[in-house]
């Protein structure tokens, strides 16, 4: 008891001895933080949340599928349909969301804003990375680089502005566009999911013709009545999946709850890095509160 009683005094002594410059630093870093947090641009969070929907398959199809899988394989034909993992691979995946760039032309809003102005709704731009008198693009750039950014760039800066989250329960899937101005934020995952929904029906609408084209092949080639039958089936299936595909307005999933204009910012959590930085330096002061008594020592000894 009275080694920790010891222990306890002395450590209150070092903080009294070294109060004032465990003060200063954890002050000086509480003060910056407040600058630092202050000079950072709201961010705005606009979300949708939308479910999986799987294409029907009728019933004859279904069947065939126990009977003929390999040969519905073969044709391309797909028995299951879109679901939730479909979605986020798609968007993952650079192609989706470089098309997407290039449809909606936004890579100078995506990779030159800086900030939003409220009070004139207007978008402001880094005039370091963009000129917008000009219209042209000055940023630095390295030996390798173009001064206008490439589409890999602009797909990695729009992956830090999207994000989705699945519900394990539900299979809902939330997905979300976070950036300066609240209307752009919205409108931009407007467009992305109408973008989803097209791209993902021209995929289908291609698989179904190929897997037509291979069925009519085939068709013509075999002798068997009963096979003849099947690909006969598999085909009418085939060619109600391509009217389906091209008449439905949202392929592959459905929007359960709509994108919205928000009007709370989601961040910067401006608190939390107040916090965060005054007890780092809280414990940077203690640390260097400790090494000041400890060279101390050293040279009394």
């Amino acid at each position: 008891m009275k080694t920790k009683s010891s222990d306890m005094l002395a450590f209150f002594k070092i903080i009294k001895d070294n109060f004032l410059i465990i003060f200063l630093v954890t002050t000086i870093f509480s003060v910056v933080s407040i600058f630092y947090s202050l000079s950072l641009p709201n961010e705005y969070r606009s979300f949708s949340k939308i479910s999986a929907v799987s294409e029907d398959k009728s019933s004859n199809l279904g069947a065939l599928a126990s009977q003929f899988g390999g040969l519905a394989s073969m044709a391309g034909v797909s028995l299951g349909g879109s679901d939730v993992n479909v979605i986020v691979e798609t968007l993952e995946s650079r192609d989706f969301i470089k098309s997407f760039i290039e449809k909606e032309d936004i890579a100078i809003a995506l990779f030159a804003a800086k900030n939003w102005e409220r009070e004139t709704n207007k978008l402001l731009l880094d005039d370091k990375i963009y000129d917008g008198k000009n219209k042209a693009w000055v940023r630095e750039v390295e030996p390798y680089q173009s001064v206008e950014p490439s589409l890999e760039e602009l797909f990695l800066k729009f992956q830090d502005i999207l994000s989705y989250s699945k519900n394990k329960k539900t299979d809902l899937l939330t997905v979300s566009i976070t950036f300066y101005s609240p209307e752009i934020s919205k409108q931009w995952l407007d467009s992305l999911l109408i973008h989803l929904s097209e791209y993902l029906r021209g995929r289908d609408l291609v698989d179904a013709q190929q897997s037509i084209e291979f069925i009519e092949s085939q068709y013509k080639e075999v002798d068997n009545t009963d096979l003849k039958v099947t690909l006969s089936q598999l085909l009418q299936e085939q060619y109600q999946q391509l009217t389906l595909a091209k008449v439905k307005k949202t392929f592959g999933f459905e929007v359960r709850d709509s994108a919205f204009l928000p009007e709370e910012k989601a961040g910067p959590k401006r608190a939390f890095i107040v916090i965060a930085f005054t007890f780092i330096g809280g414990i940077l002061g203690l640390l260097l509160a400790f090494i000041r008594t400890y060279i101390r020592l050293i040279k009394h000894a």
